[in-house]
């Protein structure tokens, strides 16, 4: 691709120093499915969607499968056998707008592939995707996962419940959480998915509707916080991978710079404070647990 970052990427790219590099890593990123993509997806079990629901706000789902749910077709499209009833936000959103951002994670081997382009819902179900960005990032700050060796019968049908501030019980989950996922999209509406990891504490919950948490030395393309620089929207989704729930936040988001906040962070280099506007609690049965095995060994220490 003759140049992949729009205005807002470039001007965070620029503020942080980091054009160069980013110039350099911006090779990677195609407008198709590679080779050796489809290999990949066709063995993975979650996927990671961000999207703008009718109401224009990002919410980040969690899509599960056996091996196969995600298929390619060619080298432009795949295809995600899923069922809508599963997590009615990405429904309605994928119904009201077409741009759809996807993280391909593989948490027992550190991999991901990011895939941002189109969507449309068949009438089974099944979420179509057709490409326009393809590419993989490092395994920095990926927590080592494995499914459960005897998992437990359950169903991933949601019990779910909806506030506009974090109770007591969702503060502390997020408090001591070492993994989320962040869904933004660019001021053209072209919408990313994207990971977020470190040690347990990394990040902090100020108060019932309001979260900062750092941004560590990556790949500096600086896509997701390119993003929020264009439009705060933002969406991030919360794992309990021992009991299987989620959490899903939708609000809006703005970097801080200030170097001495960024200070009271180990290893940040830039801070992203989230106000919340709403949020779902869903209890998910066994289709998201995983068992730690390891912590990132590129988590700073805090």
């Amino acid at each position: 691709m003759d140049n992949p970052y729009h205005e807002g990427e470039l001007a965070v790219q620029r503020l942080a120093g980091a054009s160069i590099v980013a110039q350099q890593n911006g090779r990677s990123i195609r407008g198709s499915l590679v080779p050796g993509a489809a290999a990949f997806l066709e063995q993975q079990t979650l996927l990671v969607a961000a999207a703008a629901g009718a109401d224009e706000r990002i919410w980040v789902s969690c899509l599960t499968g056996s091996p196969g749910f995600i298929a390619v077709q060619d080298d432009k499209r795949l295809t995600v056998a899923w069922d809508p009833a599963q997590d009615p936000l990405l429904a309605a959103g994928l119904a009201a707008n077409r741009d759809v951002g996807l993280l391909a994670i593989d948490l027992g081997r550190r991999l991901r592939l990011r895939i941002n382009g189109t969507a449309t819902l068949a009438r089974d179900g099944t979420i179509v995707v057709a490409a326009e960005q393809v590419y993989g990032n490092c395994p920095k700050y990926i927590q080592q996962r494995a499914a459960p060796s005897c998992p437990e019968a359950g169903s991933l049908t949601a019990r779910r419940t909806r506030a506009s501030r974090l109770n007591d019980g969702e503060r502390q989950w997020i408090a001591k959480a070492d993994t989320f996922f962040i869904g933004s999209r660019s001021a053209a509406g072209k919408a990313d998915a994207s990971h977020r990891g470190g040690l347990p504490g990394f990040v902090r919950v100020v108060d019932e509707r309001t979260i900062v948490f750092p941004d560590y030395f990556g790949n500096s393309m600086l896509n997701t916080l390119g993003n929020i620089y264009s439009d705060p929207g933002t969406g991030l989704l919360f794992i309990d991978f021992e009991n299987g729930h989620i959490l899903q936040l939708t609000g809006r988001s703005r970097i801080i710079w200030d170097e001495e906040q960024i200070a009271s962070f180990p290893g940040a280099e830039r801070l992203v404070r989230f106000e919340l506007d709403e949020v779902w609690h869903a209890e998910r049965g066994n289709g998201l647990r995983r068992d730690l095995i390891a912590y990132s060994p590129a988590n700073p220490s805090l």
